[in-house]
């Protein structure tokens, strides 16, 4: 499955080089705290991580870790399920203030190779700090949703949180995720896609399709 979802990350990274955007390196202003990810992308940022590096990460998480967080109640497709199914959803706080990411040094990505795709996808076609806010075109917002389904799916029997939870809890050896801090990942029963967007969207939904449906194995 990391082959998988390296895959993925590629083919994000083929459909969006052509999208212009203002971020540029120490643009950090959308790297909060606040950042979740599956347990498969966990497992595949330490998978490519040296050891010395892995160990540097272990360690600037549990110094740097952020006292209060976005804590996930539901997943992506969770999420779309419950739309579906018009069933009220459960309570989120989330709010920028509370940090930047444990990971920024000097404003840079110390594991940048090897991110989440909730990073990969924060993006702004004009500069935050002139407008204070992300400018992202419908088409790309939409875009990232399925990606990120896409990728839930792949990881439909782990769970998903925030970055520094999963990082700190993941490398032990210990029991199932607390409840309280992780959300199990699902399936996609719909994919979040309205009838604009569909269209020029259906090749990427495709190809996603095709590496969903893949037999390869990592």
């Amino acid at each position: 499955m990391i082959d998988r979802l390296k895959k993925i990350y590629l083919l994000y990274d083929k459909v969006m080089a052509s999208v212009t955007k203002a971020c540029r390196p120490k643009c950090a202003q959308c790297c909060t705290c606040n950042v979740t990810l599956t347990s498969l992308e966990a497992r595949f940022m330490t998978f490519f991580l040296p050891s010395a590096q892995k160990k540097a990460l272990y360690t600037r998480i549990t110094e740097k870790f952020p006292a209060k967080r976005y804590i996930p109640r539901m997943t992506t497709n969770q999420f779309a399920r419950l739309c579906m199914e018009d069933t009220d959803l459960p309570d989120e706080e989330n709010d920028p203030s509370w940090g930047k990411c444990p990971l920024l040094e000097n404003d840079l990505c110390t594991v940048y190779d090897v991110r989440p795709f909730g990073c990969r996808a924060l993006m702004s076609d004009t500069g935050c700090k002139n407008i204070g806010f992300a400018q992202v075109p419908p088409w790309v917002l939409t875009m990232n949703n399925v990606f990120l389904q896409a990728i839930e799916h792949l990881d439909s029997h782990g769970f998903s949180g925030n970055l520094s939870d999963m990082l700190t809890w993941f490398p032990a050896d210990k029991p199932d995720p607390p409840a309280d801090r992780f959300v199990p990942n699902e399936t996609i029963s719909v994919l979040m896609v309205p009838p604009g967007h569909r269209q020029d969207l259906a090749p990427v939904i495709q190809q996603l399709s095709t590496l969903l449906t893949s037999d390869s194995r990592p």
